[in-house]
């Protein structure tokens, strides 16, 4: 067969280009021939040998042609045909005709095999008998007696999404935060430069720890910092964050987040609601320098109308963030010239999913259920499965913790709080990983910040509320005489547009009452 006549064999019509991060591509005409070799292959001519399963392809491609009508997800989609091929290559090897029972039995059979010895999941069998059940009997109308023989499992052993440690998150968070700030100013200073350079071509330096890198590409790392710690931030999924438009305006929110004493709810999700295009993001108020900096960095690489947030340049042309932007920034990179290592001697790195996980248990913690809910937005089976396990370090630490106090408060009859100080356990696990970095100044709803809110001045706050039973002992209420701030000693004014705005509105209060 020549060159030519396999050229004209190849039919465009059968190939569907994607929609998908990696533009991956449905070529049906693959199918048509033994053990799948690639479109370039098969573009350059040569003697393949045919497959015998033309009327089985031709159905399934027609049948995604009417799902893309529909609007299925390109990403499904690209599944299905990705666990077809693996099918096919496998009845190929074997020499066995696809799209029988018997094929089936014998393909799932080698699939069990994996998952009794631990190469295969047993998740990962279920995700792959759904598929291939569903390319059988919803694509190309096959009876569903096929699979009566087949074995079935439970996804008892898919793995949640684990939180990053407290000791975690101070390794990741620096790192990311001084990558951002640094690429960030050289790239305002002068954009047209980065944006017009060729990848090979470094415009950028970062210094770490002592040592000065040149950056490649600085765009493209500028943007992954950014979208690592605003999903930090936010704990938004991957999906979220790549579709957020540029906001057209913001607002402080001015609900329970304001006005409670964060000393006494120990709240510290204070936020903005930013619209982008149809998503509203809260943004936590200590972290709005960073999130202008990402806007301004947003629109000078690209304000046209519909416009991401997180958007890069690619072969000087503006491209939104997609996941193989942020995986080639982590292998070809991060992890090239970079090392961190968890509590466990574990490799670590940066995970949209990891830091979505450590929000929920920050949240869940400090806020309750109902909270996590809210910040999530996902179902409460979605949250158990995937947002509810933590750490598996932290929480051994936990679990140890709890052992050893109800064993010395069995052995000795004495009370919590006196179990801890017998073992000298000054901070308990759960404390410390769930523990928010606030700063050491509490801010009061006048405006102002005190530097002592649990002082002396608290105390007959907190006696008077035992009284009355508001508080259990062992509570403490944050001092709150909001007149007689002014001119304490332990009141500081913030320069900060919140707090100014906050002191005007208590100063007109006052004037008005």
């Amino acid at each position: 067969m020549s060159d030519i006549s396999y050229l004209h064999c190849w039919n465009p019509k059968l190939c569907i280009q994607l929609e998908t991060d990696s533009n991956h591509k449905a070529d049906f005409n693959r199918f048509l021939v033994k053990h799948f070799p690639s479109t370039e292959a098969l573009l350059r001519g040569g003697q393949f040998e045919g497959a015998d399963r033309e009327g089985f392809v031709l159905q399934i491609k027609a049948r995604f042609d009417d799902l893309i009508k529909e609007g299925k997800s390109h990403d499904t989609l690209y599944f299905t045909f990705s666990g077809g091929s693996q099918y096919l290559r496998w009845c190929d090897e074997y020499d066995t005709e696809a799209f029988t029972q018997a094929s089936l039995e014998g393909y799932f059979n080698a699939l069990y095999k994996k998952v009794l010895i631990g190469d295969l999941k047993r998740s990962g069998y279920r995700k792959k008998h759904s598929l291939i059940k569903r390319l059988f009997c919803d694509y190309l109308d096959l009876p569903e007696q096929y699979f009566d023989h087949i074995t079935v499992t439970d996804g008892n052993d898919k793995e949640s999404f684990e939180a990053y440690t407290r000791s975690d998150l101070n390794q990741l968070l620096p790192y990311l935060r001084n990558l951002f700030k640094q690429t960030y100013q050289q790239f305002i200073e002068n954009p047209n430069k980065h944006i017009n350079a060729y990848k090979s071509v470094d415009t950028m330096t970062f210094n770490w720890k002592g040592q000065s890198y040149l950056l490649c590409g600085g765009i493209s790392k500028m943007m992954c910092a950014g979208t690592f710690l605003l999903s930090y931030y936010t704990y938004a999924n991957t999906g979220n964050l790549f579709q957020l438009k540029q906001p057209e305006n913001a607002s402080m929110s001015l609900g329970e987040s304001w006005y409670i004493m964060p000393a006494f709810k120990r709240r510290a999700f204070k936020t903005i609601q930013v619209e982008m295009g149809g998503h509203e993001l809260e943004i936590p108020k200590y972290a709005l320098s960073f999130f202008d900096n990402l806007l301004t960095a947003s629109r000078l690489i690209s304000n046209d109308t519909n416009a991401t947030l997180l958007q890069t340049v690619s072969s000087k042309k503006v491209t939104s963030m997609t996941s193989n932007v942020l995986n080639a920034f982590l292998g070809t990179w991060l992890e090239k010239h970079f090392t961190f290592t968890d509590q466990t001697g574990r490799r670590l790195r940066p995970v949209i999913s990891r830091f979505r996980e450590t929000g929920a248990q920050i949240t869940a913690y400090h806020q309750g259920e109902m909270m996590n809910e809210i910040m999530l937005n996902n179902t409460l089976n979605t949250r158990k499965k995937s947002y509810s396990e933590g750490n598996k370090a932290a929480n051994n630490g936990m679990m140890q913790d709890a052992m050893s106090l109800r064993s010395e408060e069995i052995k000795h009859g004495v009370s919590t709080k006196e179990a801890q100080a017998n073992l000298g356990i000054d901070v308990l696990v759960i404390e410390e990983e769930h523990k928010i970095n606030l700063p050491n100044l509490s801010r009061t709803p006048n405006g102002g910040s005190c530097a002592s809110p649990f002082g002396e001045k608290s105390e007959k706050y907190t006696k008077k509320a035992i009284k009355y039973g508001l508080l259990t002992e062992g509570e403490k209420l944050a001092c709150a005489d909001l007149l007689a701030c002014f001119g304490c000693p332990s009141q500081v004014i913030v320069q900060s547009l919140f707090d100014i705005w906050c002191l005007l509105s208590f100063k007109a209060c006052i004037e008005e009452s």
